[in-house]
């Protein structure tokens, strides 16, 4: 591959894969997918460091010690920078449970092991991606991950013949990508956040430092080349949406193409290089981009809420790129220029400064002494045990259960008329509710996290056989009424959903029993008591957090289903908020302790006006006559 001791193609991959990212998580258009960027990021990082490394063994002028101070210079002062700062704003604008939260995060974040906290955190009530400012520190710890084994690796490899060395790379690519493409379906947590199914992807680039293609026989071919990888990445950042697995093989896309810029590696005209100056400066720029962005989106979002216009998007695209042309200039570039000893220094003392801040602000409990006794107690509702309410591993089944671990006595009819509620954790928040305002043993339930009440939606392996039993038990019981509830928003564009829905309520009605099909629920961006006390700390207003796809969503559902017999559909959208404006309370206590989940409270809020919104209720179930109406 030609020499050259700077590359401002590789530059110009950093830009587009920084500002991929950054579009991606501000939603500015047409970035749906630029989550991408990341890849982009690793394969040049194979390259570079591999290019480095292979030069200074073959001229047996490399040191273990140099290299890590390179890599040190590099990465931990602007990272430590931007630690601190979302340290202290943290300690100011967020709830004491997120603020522990946040400690933690940093912990993790100065022992090199962000993406195995995260990973570790993935679960079914996962807390939302955007209440994490550090969240975006998984990538840097997958390569920092990756430059503690590397060079040894690479000192073994180049001591080989030139084929064995070549052998070794690709069967490390080779083996990483196998555990990538096994992973992504079964584990897609391990294959997005570890390194093991990232490994490849660095690889890659490796495989291009190390010479293991020829060069294009042309500079024609160069630019053709250089030309398809450009295409290929800008369809890799518009082309996935949140359904597609990732990384597994659709990786594949961004990182080639990644892979046919670096190794076309073009002849640069003026002209050129004249029109990409813009996209050579935000590449020099693109690792503080990267540190500042999404701290600085998550902790505006928790005090004032989502940037929801194009002028708020523009303010905070501008503060970031102000704050990271600063960190660039006035902590980036010191610290490669600066003697090390003063570096050294430095970063001691930063590092050491805020791990002292993170273990005084989980010792202190977040700094509660912030908040009202009121404000404390919405917030408490954060850590709110649902297990009981919904009776979890009872009749409410976890991930990890199959069919056959559904208690008998939550089927068991003990009174007619009854209702059977059938559904996912959407069903599952309601059967409190109905239970405390409907005459006792006349609810039957039967349900399970992540599978909504549907036939043949392609759903994970475990809801086929658990959706079968219950319409089989539907068919023995034949209760008066089957109210159906899942999580209905967005899944109900898809065709399919809406197909699998119309055929499980033919089948219900079928063996005779009437159906409700209860439509999304109220779903924010945001857990529910985050943005009451927000609302009463800050002035923000909640109804800004609600998910437009809700609405969309019970539109679509609602029109699905107003000519379907012995078919009631009951939105909850228009029970909750008539005059648009939505509760966030119920008898004193937040309507839901997450996104969308409902408390005991907000249950039997939304349970007392769907008995008495339906028809279908009223004329088979006589409500209890000891319920209170919230």
């Amino acid at each position: 591959m030609r020499h050259l001791s700077y590359r401002p193609d590789i530059d110009c991959l950093r830009a587009f894969a920084v500002i991929s990212v950054i579009a991606y998580h501000y939603d500015i258009s047409p970035f749906r997918s630029g989550y991408v960027g990341v890849d982009v990021f690793f394969v040049i990082s194979g390259f570079l460091i591999t290019r480095i490394l292979r030069t200074e063994i073959l001229a047996g002028t490399f040191s273990i010690a140099n290299f890590y101070q390179r890599r040190v210079r590099r990465i931990l002062p602007a990272a430590f920078a931007m630690l601190g700062t979302v340290l202290v704003c943290s300690s100011v604008l967020l709830l004491p449970q997120d603020a522990v939260s946040v400690a933690h995060q940093a912990l993790a974040v100065a022992t090199f092991s962000s993406n195995v906290l995260f990973w570790s955190q993935q679960g079914y009530f996962d807390a939302a991606s955007i209440t994490k400012p550090l969240l975006h520190t998984w990538s840097l710890a997958v390569e920092e991950q990756y430059y503690l084994l590397f060079p040894a690796a690479a000192v073994a490899a180049f001591a080989l013949r030139r084929s064995l060395t070549l052998l070794s790379f690709v069967i490390a690519a080779l083996a990483s990508f196998a555990i990538c493409v096994l992973q992504t379906p079964l584990q897609p947590a391990s294959a997005f956040y570890l390194l093991p199914a990232r490994i490849w992807e660095f690889a890659l680039g490796a495989l291009l430092a190390i010479e293991a293609l020829p060069e294009p026989a042309t500079e024609r071919l160069r630019i053709a080349v250089a030309a398809a990888g450009w295409i290929a990445l800008g369809a890799s950042a518009n082309v996935f949406s949140s359904r597609t697995p990732y990384p597994g093989t659709a990786a594949l896309l961004p990182c080639l193409g990644a892979a046919m810029v670096i190794w076309a590696n073009p002849a640069p005209s003026k002209a050129v290089l004249t029109a990409a100056k813009p996209m050579i400066t935000v590449g020099l720029w693109s690792y503080s981009l990267y540190l500042w962005h999404w701290p600085l989106l998550s902790l505006t979002y928790a005090a004032w809420g989502p940037p929801t216009s194009g002028f708020d998007k523009f303010v905070l695209v501008a503060f970031c790129t102000a704050l990271s042309i600063a960190s660039y200039h006035l902590i980036e570039q010191p610290a490669r220029r600066a003697e090390w000893r003063i570096t050294w220094r430095w970063l001691g003392t930063t590092g050491i400064a805020a791990v002292a801040f993170a273990a005084i602000m989980i010792w202190s409990a977040g700094f509660p002494f912030r908040f009202s006794p009121q404000e404390l107690t919405i917030a408490g509702f954060l850590d709110y045990n649902y297990r009981p309410v919904y009776e979890e591993r009872t009749c409410f089944l976890d991930p990890a259960q199959s069919v056959e671990d559904l208690a008998p006595s939550c089927v068991a009819p003990t009174t007619k008329p009854n209702l059977f509620v059938w559904g996912d954790s959407h069903a599952a928040h309601l059967t409190h509710g109905l239970r405390q305002v409907l005459r006792p043993g006349a609810v039957l339930r039967a349900t399970m996290a992540g599978c909504l009440p549907a036939l043949s939606y392609g759903q994970p392996a475990r809801c086929a056989p658990f959706n079968r039993r219950v319409l089989a038990l539907i068919s023995e019981i034949k209760p008066d009424v089957v109210l159906i509830s899942g999580d209905w928003a967005r899944s109900v564009e898809a065709q399919q959903t809406r197909q699998s829905l119309l055929a499980a309520i033919g089948s219900i009605t079928a063996s005779g029993s009437r159906v409700i099909v209860v439509g999304p629920g109220l779903q924010y961006d945001a857990a529910m008591p985050r943005l009451v006390v927000s609302a009463m700390h800050f002035g923000a207003a909640p109804d800004s957090h609600l998910q437009s796809f809700v609405r969309s969503s019970d539109d679509i559902l609602r029109n699905l289903l107003k000519d379907i017999p012995e078919t009631e559909y009951i939105s909850p959208v228009r029970l909750l908020c008539p005059n648009a404006a939505c509760p966030t309370l119920a008898s004193g206590a937040p309507i839901a302790w997450d996104q969308g989940h409902l408390t005991a409270q907000g249950s039997v809020l939304l349970a007392t006006r769907i008995v008495e919104t339906s028809a279908s209720l009223k004329s088979v179930l006589e409500p209890s006559p000891t319920a209170e109406s919230p």
